[in-house]
């Protein structure tokens, strides 16, 4: 049993430190709060698992007194800091809170730990903990920062991230655990020299079940499809990594491929020469063989398309409403024959610094994504812009068939496609994933859920936005292209 609280604390900081290598804004207060929250599984590791069975002679007396006195330290963690640091992941994890605001509640409720250690210090040895002191102060940060949680996830707007966000309610639920069993379980706690005097009513006893549950609960979900965004970047890493194999991959083909061309053009013109001769079946024949070196490079290259090279950017400054208005122009044509409208709305105009070329490209990818899902009965697709104090945003929203589940997780993935046409690579997406990369942004499915739509995100940095000057910002409109069969 005492090995328990060792792989208690190890478990915890492991998966804190994870989740600081991979942080956000957001999950940074929450990695810290599971890196702290694994303070207290230190110290009485420490105290029942670890020194007691290490011989009397190993420690010399300075590295016991250190060890010692950061079992303590540990102990005005878990009580004094921990509450805060949950209370700020509960406020940072909510979109719809400003970042000024969020700066002056951390500020303002950080004076609050440092003035329940000073009276702890005033009135108590540093090794004593009368719990009754401060629990309901902790108490008031905690529930404070379970209000947040829950918050986050009724203010947010996107089906897709309410549906991922649920999992944050472990740490509410972990934490409101934690509190009954050590905040209003504990009475008094006293940390002697390698031992402790306890008074409570045992409920600790059993945290080991919610630590370890809630540590393979958040490991499974990661795994599986994602906690808090962090296997979005993970996902990232690997997809660049992608891209730039299959870059290498074309480097490799190169070669073969000029040669494929050259027996091509050569050949061509050996069936010009005969045609003009009057040597018609030479001629056909010499096609024939034509059509079977086309054959075999298509072969080669059947996994490979242009959009495989690594992208290079050509940045500069482009009025947003022209490069969007300039798509949905050039989509007109794609829709020629078809019951579907394409129409955009401009909540936020100015210029965005990017390359235009590869937005565009990106753009039109998506759009021709979002009319391959609608049905032959007709639909709908809109390009919005919109911004807010972090971000510009770009959705491209329809109402086609949508995305099934269990694709969601695999579509910016290179050469995965459910599309069943021959000559469809599957590296749209993935391609449109290395420019926003390249543009220091990504690429995100908002909203998907079968037979009513898809909305898919382009987010940029705000730096890279210069949004219009009131006096001269245009009145946001939808301009349409509408085009209905005839027949």
């Amino acid at each position: 049993m005492k090995i328990i609280y060792i792989l208690m604390f190890v478990s915890l900081w492991s998966l804190g430190l994870f989740f600081l290598a991979n942080r956000t804004r957001s999950t940074v207060w929450i990695g810290l709060t599971i890196l702290l929250g694994g303070s207290a599984s230190f110290a009485f590791a420490l105290h029942l698992s670890i020194i007691p069975y290490i011989p009397a002679d190993w420690l010399s007396p300075g590295l016991s007194y250190f060890l010692y006195w950061l079992t303590v330290a540990a102990m005005h963690i878990y009580f004094y800091v921990l509450p805060y640091v949950y209370c700020m992941g509960g406020l940072w994890l909510n979109e719809s809170v400003t970042g000024f605001v969020k700066k002056v509640l951390t500020l303002a409720l950080l004076p609050g730990p440092w003035l329940l250690m000073a009276d702890h210090w005033a009135h108590e040895p540093w090794n004593q903990f009368e719990v009754a002191r401060f629990r309901w102060w902790d108490g008031l940060y905690i529930a404070a920062g379970s209000f947040g949680y829950i918050l986050a996830y009724f203010k947010e707007k996107s089906e897709a991230a309410r549906r991922r966000q649920w999992r944050t309610f472990v740490l509410p639920l972990a934490m409101l655990w934690a509190y009954t069993s050590d905040y209003i379980g504990f009475e008094r706690l006293e940390l002697g020299w390698w031992s402790f005097r306890l008074d409570s009513n045992g409920m600790w006893e059993a945290n080991f079940i919610m630590i370890l549950g809630t540590v393979g609960f958040i490991i499974f979900y990661i795994a599986r499809s994602g906690f808090l965004g962090i296997k979005l970047r993970i996902e990232r890493e690997r997809i660049d990594y992608s891209i730039r194999t299959l870059t290498m991959g074309v480097s490799i083909l190169n070669h073969s491929i000029k040669n494929e061309i050259q027996k091509i053009d050569y050949l061509a013109e050996k069936s010009r020469v005969q045609l003009e001769s009057g040597q018609s079946d030479k001629a056909s024949h010499t096609i024939a063989q034509v059509h079977g070196l086309t054959a075999h490079l298509l072969h080669m290259v059947n996994r490979i398309k242009d959009k495989a090279e690594d992208v290079v950017l050509h940045e500069g400054e482009h009025d947003i409403r022209q490069l969007i208005d300039s798509v949905v122009a050039s989509a007109g044509s794609l829709i020629e024959r078809r019951p579907a409208t394409i129409t955009s709305r401009y909540d936020a105009e100015g210029r965005l610094y990017c390359d235009s070329v590869h937005v565009a490209e990106t753009l039109s990818n998506l759009i021709r994504n979002a009319l391959d899902a609608l049905p032959a009965s007709g639909g709908g697709i809109e390009l919005h812009t919109a911004s807010t104090r972090r971000e510009f945003r770009i959705t491209v929203q329809d109402n086609g068939a949508g995305i099934p589940p269990e694709h969601l997780a695999k579509i910016f993935e290179p050469f995965f496609t459910t599309k069943k046409h021959a000559l469809n690579y599957g590296l749209g997406l993935s391609y449109c994933t290395s420019v926003m990369s390249k543009h220091g942004g990504r690429l995100s499915v908002a909203a998907s859920e079968p037979g009513k739509g898809t909305t898919i995100v382009l987010h940029f940095p705000y730096a890279r936005f210069k949004p219009l000057a009131p006096a001269f910002k245009r009145q946001a409109d939808s301009r349409t292209l509408d085009q209905v069969n005839p027949f």
